[in-house]
């Protein structure tokens, strides 16, 4: 069959001619002007056609381009000359004028960031002398007293906990207990001297804790400006420590000699007990004795003297203020202070109150307490070490009273001896401030 369908059909007279599919407009895209109008087909009402996707209108500068005179955003224009410039923020930043974050950490961050937290623990200022070391950017007026009243609850659990435990191991090595007499804890001298070093030895630690907990600074700014314990140094002052006690001997005898009727002490006189019966006491004196010298310069040259001297205010010119700032309100009161936590009368506490000064004054002078620790170390390795040389160790708690004779002896050591760390510190270039 013929498949020519033959011409088209001849429109009726009076029809209005259809277009044929050659003159049909194009189909819809979605990318036409409204009304679906291209550039090639005018819309009927008339008029210039409508522009095309993506064309800017007619008058209007190119789609991302800026009209003639106009500034970008944030940017100031022609007619502004000397204003600042700025890039407009990006995404995820902060509008203009803000801040990233305020002084508390808080406030428009950029996108992904993190506000920064507050450091827990601050070192004082630089610049600062050892007694006003815990005058932090975190000082409260409270922590001093809160963290003496913390100390003294540490000292007596851990003391208490050493004795309990040092019982048992006695009871259960030694099968019995036989109870001390006087003041004594355990019926050996030397068993008893030693567990009462081992007492205040491990009140050191007790003194790091409540400076970094209470205070929130570094834990060893206690010891030094220099926030460690300097152990070249602290071994360079054993030298005039050893003078100090060699020059105290000699004075010792001198004034007794010279006034011969004054009541002197003489529980340290006695013969040699002999080798055997010496070697055990002189191993634990010299094993024991450093940690306790040295916890007794941390708790009353350490932390006494920083807490004290953290009452200083940073300015002020009233009469006040400027003596708060000085270290002799702190070194008063610790002195004061060591004094009570001993047994001495008389003349025996002016001396110990003047070591007492000597050492404090020293570890203002030369940052820390080395030069302390070294003196009290050696003066109590002497005094625990003669008295077990010469059978005596079982009257070393007997503190009690001396002469003046002591007191007039012991000062020139004490000059000597300060003024001998103070030669060594400036020949060293030691460090005496905050860096």
């Amino acid at each position: 069959m013929d498949s020519h369908q033959g011409p088209p059909p001849t429109p009726d007279p009076g029809e209005e001619p259809r277009p044929t599919d050659a003159q049909q407009p194009p189909a819809a895209t979605g990318h036409e002007a409204p009304g679906f109008w291209s550039a090639e087909q005018p819309p009927p009402w008339g008029g210039p056609p409508p522009p095309q996707y993506g064309q800017p209108q007619p008058g209007q500068p190119p789609y991302g381009q800026l009209p003639p005179g106009q500034a970008p955003y944030g940017q100031s224009g022609p007619g502004q000359p000397g204003q600042p410039q700025y890039a407009p923020p990006q995404y995820g930043q902060p509008p203009y004028g803000q801040p990233q974050y305020g002084p508390d950490g808080w406030g428009q961050l950029a996108f992904g960031q993190r506000a920064p937290v507050a450091p827990r623990v601050v070192a004082a200022p630089a610049g600062e002398p050892f007694h006003r070391l815990g005058r932090n950017a975190k000082f409260r007026w409270w922590q001093p007293l809160a963290g003496t009243a913390l100390l003294v609850a540490l000292a007596l659990t851990l003391t208490l906990v050493v004795l309990i435990a040092w019982e048992v191991v006695h009871g259960v090595v030694a099968k019995n207990f036989t109870a001390p007499e006087g003041n004594a804890l355990f019926p050996n001298t030397t068993e008893d001297l030693a567990a009462q070093l081992v007492m205040l030895g491990i009140l050191t630690p007790a003194v790091l804790f409540v400076v970094r907990i209470v205070q929130r600074r570094p834990a060893w700014s206690v010891a030094s400006v220099k926030n460690r314990l300097r152990l070249r140094w602290l071994a360079i002052c054993c030298l005039p420590a050893i003078g100090y006690l060699a020059l105290s001997y000699a004075l010792g005898t001198a004034v007794d000699a010279i006034f011969p009727n004054v009541d002197t002490d003489t529980s340290d006189s006695g013969s040699w007990v002999g080798l055997s019966a010496f070697i055990l006491p002189a191993v634990l004196i010299v094993l024991l004795v450093p940690f306790q010298s040295a916890a007794e310069e941390f708790i009353f040259r350490g932390w006494l003297i920083q807490a004290v001297g953290s009452y200083g205010p940073d300015s002020g010119s009233n009469v006040v203020k400027r003596i708060l700032r000085t270290p002799w309100p702190a070194l008063v009161i610790s002195s004061a202070a060591f004094v009570s936590a001993h047994g001495y009368t008389g003349w025996a506490m002016a001396d110990i109150f003047l070591f007492a000064m000597t050492a404090g004054w020293l570890a203002v002078r030369t940052g820390g307490l080395e030069a302390g620790i070294a003196l009290h170390t050696m003066n109590n390795l002497f005094a625990f070490l003669l008295p077990a040389a010469m059978g005596k160790l079982d009257g070393w708690s007997n503190q009690g009273g001396a002469p003046w004779t002591l007191l007039v002896s012991d000062i020139p050591c004490l000059v000597f001896y300060a003024f001998a760390v103070l030669w060594l510190a400036k020949r060293q270039k030691l460090e005496t401030v905050s860096g």
